[in-house]
């Protein structure tokens, strides 16, 4: 379920070298593949991948921006839509963050349990920019109104929402990481769906007054 690249802004050779960086943590589980492999996989030279990304460390970050990006579009666009059932919306977009998070472990945790230069803010300030934050406190607020609460602080709402839906998906993946067996990983993945979807509830009954 890696993210299809749709950036349109930049050279082929760097989204392709992307998209096949996705490709090669998916299928390993970690991101242990060396500049040399990723250029020989991307079907590029090794001093046309050095060309786009001097070092690891600037393909990893722009690995995070290019994933960041694609996560808020897809985010932007099911709750800023109009019509629908609110909560629906609101659950079906958790949802497909563990879905994501489930079947990409390795990006996922790159993108937000490896901050680099930064620390935890910049996390906090790329993977959920302005604009995405925006989209989902929408979501929340048509929530809140659905169900004749106040919407004052749906903002700050929103901003639990995901802060503890990423904490959800972090304890599902280190319990994860020690299981043996798929059917004790589902069992895992099925606690984190109920508490998101108990935490869904929670927002769009809360009020303000």
């Amino acid at each position: 379920m890696a993210l299809p690249s749709r950036d349109h802004s930049v050279s082929d050779a760097r989204l392709r070298a992307v998209d096949v960086a996705i490709a090669l943590m998916q299928a390993r589980g970690e991101a242990d593949f060396t500049m040399a492999e990723l250029a020989a996989a991307a079907g590029l030279t090794e001093a046309r991948l050095a060309a786009e990304f001097p070092d690891r460390d600037a393909l990893l970050a722009e690995l995070r921006r290019v994933s960041y990006d694609r996560l808020a579009d897809r985010r932007s666009a099911l709750y800023a839509a109009p019509g629908g059932d609110p909560a629906a919306r609101l659950m079906r977009g958790g949802q497909d963050y563990l879905d994501f998070a489930r079947a990409n472990p390795a990006l996922y945790r790159l993108m937000f349990c490896s901050p680099g230069s930064g620390g935890i803010s910049r996390i906090i300030a790329e993977a959920m920019p302005a604009e995405a934050l925006d989209a989902l406190t929408e979501g929340v607020r048509r929530c809140q109104r659905q169900r004749g609460r106040r919407t004052d602080k749906a903002h700050e709402l929103a901003f639990l929402y995901w802060t503890t839906l990423h904490g959800v998906v972090v304890l599902a993946l280190d319990a994860g990481d020690t299981v043996e067996g798929s059917a004790e990983a589902d069992r895992h993945w099925a606690k984190a769906a109920a508490s998101f979807a108990r935490l869904t509830e929670l927002i769009c009954a809360s009020s303000d007054g």
